[in-house]
């Protein structure tokens, strides 16, 4: 999908492709920007998957297109089946972590928050007793 919204480089990644040295795939966030509408408009390009993305994430104010730009290259990087790896580490490890739901409410939110800091304090009680993670 292409988008209209200019790209103003803010950020960008580089991914090396498992398996294949050389090729990397590049994820690109611009500079988020309101849109007549009133809304903010962050663009994203995706360069190095077998067809390249161009697109937007919208929200109501620039922080919020920002956090889901990051969600929709997380998202896009998945679901291209690729096996990108960031700082190499394992295939799949991107470095844009899941977001947290928050449309759900704040309960929600909260459950979701402490199963993921349970879990961490699994791992780091694990690795403190030597047990692989």
């Amino acid at each position: 999908m292409q988008d209209d919204t200019p790209l103003e480089p803010i950020a960008e990644r580089r991914l090396s492709v498992v398996g294949e040295p050389g090729r990397m795939v590049t994820v690109t966030i611009g500079k988020p920007m309101r849109k007549p509408s009133g809304d903010w408009a962050c663009p994203v390009d995706i360069q190095g998957l077998e067809a390249a993305v161009r697109d937007s994430a919208y929200g109501v104010d620039a922080v919020q297109a920002l956090q889901l730009a990051f969600e929709g290259a997380r998202q896009t990087l998945k679901k291209s089946g690729l096996p990108v790896t960031w700082c190499d580490g394992e295939a799949g490890e991107t470095g844009f972590p899941m977001a947290v739901p928050y449309i759900f409410g704040r309960a929600f939110e909260d459950r979701m928050e402490r199963l993921i800091e349970d879990e961490i304090e699994k791992v780091v009680e694990a690795k403190k007793k030597g047990a692989p993670g």
